[in-house]
């Protein structure tokens, strides 16, 4: 029972690894040229992949001035390996100053972004890069790796394996980060410790990955509610985006309702163009209107209320029927106070000796004799205008005495 309970227990300490995610880190600047002829780093880069376990994905970012992501994390087998091949190929070592620290940082993000959740994550960095305490960019840049990358790496618990391939290399830059986030570093003399070097590195990445995460560096201290299962440091204590994978949940509340102001504003401003495009003055009349004392006379009755019958009298002046009177004095505003009817529902104008009645865009329509007209409508004696439900009757003054009736005697024929 004891053994059992002691098997339990170092299986939930050290849980096997399903996977492993790889970002193998190349230098491609200038100075790596005749290092990388002289310690055969290609082929030992391409043996190192060809040898990894079943399960291993691989990517592969060269740095120079900038980095560049040759390969993305890529399934190790066949065709994957091929991939591979090609992408080495394309290291030319024709730019100057290598800045690892971009190069770190990219190989960083591809597995943050992009690896797995259940995998462990490693970057294998070969670089000629020596450094120097003595340089004041060397000291720049190991002071941002320590202080930005090193918690990054920790945080997403991804070690870093440094690579030296020089006898005299300190690795000014490359060895605090090795150290301080549970990887090893490395200064190979010739191509066969290189290629040693390098199976180390597959032999480690082999064996199960230990629960928890490798202490931070003496330097970087945590508040007391910084810490989370296991001992990894919550994200939001380390100065780093990479730290963090998606905005806290306040946050998104906070874009969710700027959308949801966004949205309504719109939706107003949409609103607002649609009423207030009635406000625009009646359409110019496609004729010039009659001249003063010339033409018919016509009247406009408000029949909707029988108790309560206008007269209007229609002439030279356009006649706006709408909701809302404007301050046109070209223009009769007759008004009908129903929500139903636009604020410039329809226009009627004279154009020389007949009267016509337009649409303004009404969204509920101007009808004559019941029919919705969709284009000017010369109006007749007797017809009945509504705009929506509200119903005027359009009479012409003069047919009053050619419709009336004489009343006369018959005469008596005579024989």
């Amino acid at each position: 029972m004891g053994v059992l309970a002691l098997l339990l227990l170092c299986a939930v300490a050290i849980p096997a690894r399903a996977s492993e995610d790889v970002v193998l880190l190349l230098d491609n600047s200038a100075g790596m040229r005749n290092v990388a002829a002289r310690f055969q780093t290609v082929r030992a880069a391409r043996d190192f992949v060809d040898h990894q376990a079943p399960g291993t994905r691989v990517a592969l970012v060269a740095f120079a001035a900038t980095p560049t992501v040759l390969l993305p994390l890529t399934a190790d087998d066949a065709r994957g390996r091929a991939q591979l091949r090609a992408a080495l190929r394309r290291l030319d070592y024709r730019d100057a100053n290598p800045d690892v620290t971009a190069g770190v940082r990219q190989a960083l993000y591809e597995l943050v972004m992009n690896g797995k959740n259940d995998a462990g994550k490693s970057i294998v960095v070969i670089s000629a890069d020596e450094g120097s305490a003595q340089r004041a960019a060397d000291r720049d840049q190991t002071r941002w790796l320590t202080q930005s990358l090193v918690p990054a790496a920790i945080f997403n618990r991804v070690r870093v394996f440094s690579i030296v391939p020089s006898a005299k290399a300190d690795a000014f830059a490359l060895r605090p980060v090795a150290m301080n986030t549970g990887g090893a570093y490395y200064a190979p003399a010739n191509a066969a410790e290189l290629a040693e070097a390098l199976q180390q590195v597959r032999t480690t990445l082999e064996l199960p990955l230990a629960a928890g995460a490798p202490p931070l560096p003496p330097n970087l201290k945590l508040s007391a509610t910084a810490t989370g299962p296991n001992g990894i440091p919550q994200p939001g204590n380390f100065a780093t985006p990479l730290t963090q994978r998606s905005p806290p949940p306040s946050r998104m509340r906070w874009l969710w309702l700027v959308l949801v102001i966004a949205v309504l504003v719109a939706a107003a401003g949409i609103y607002a163009a649609w009423n207030t495009r009635s406000l625009r003055r009646p359409r110019k009349p496609q004729a010039p209107p009659a001249p003063a004392g010339e033409g018919p006379r016509a009247v406009l009755y408000d029949i909707s209320n029988p108790n309560d019958i206008r007269r209007f009298e229609l002439g030279e002046r356009a006649t706006l029927l709408g909701r809302v009177a404007g301050y046109d004095p070209e223009v009769q505003y007759i008004l009908v106070k129903e929500k139903t009817v636009g604020r410039c529902h329809a226009v009627i104008e004279r154009r020389g000796h007949s009267f016509w009645l337009m649409d303004q865009g009404s969204i509920n329509g101007t009808f004559v004799n019941n029919e919705r007209i969709n284009a000017d409508r010369a109006l007749k004696h007797g017809d009945i205008v509504a705009i929506h439900r509200h119903e005027f009757e359009f009479m012409i003054p003069d047919y009053f005495e050619s419709e009336s009736t004489v009343v006369g005697a018959r005469e008596t024929a005579t024989t």
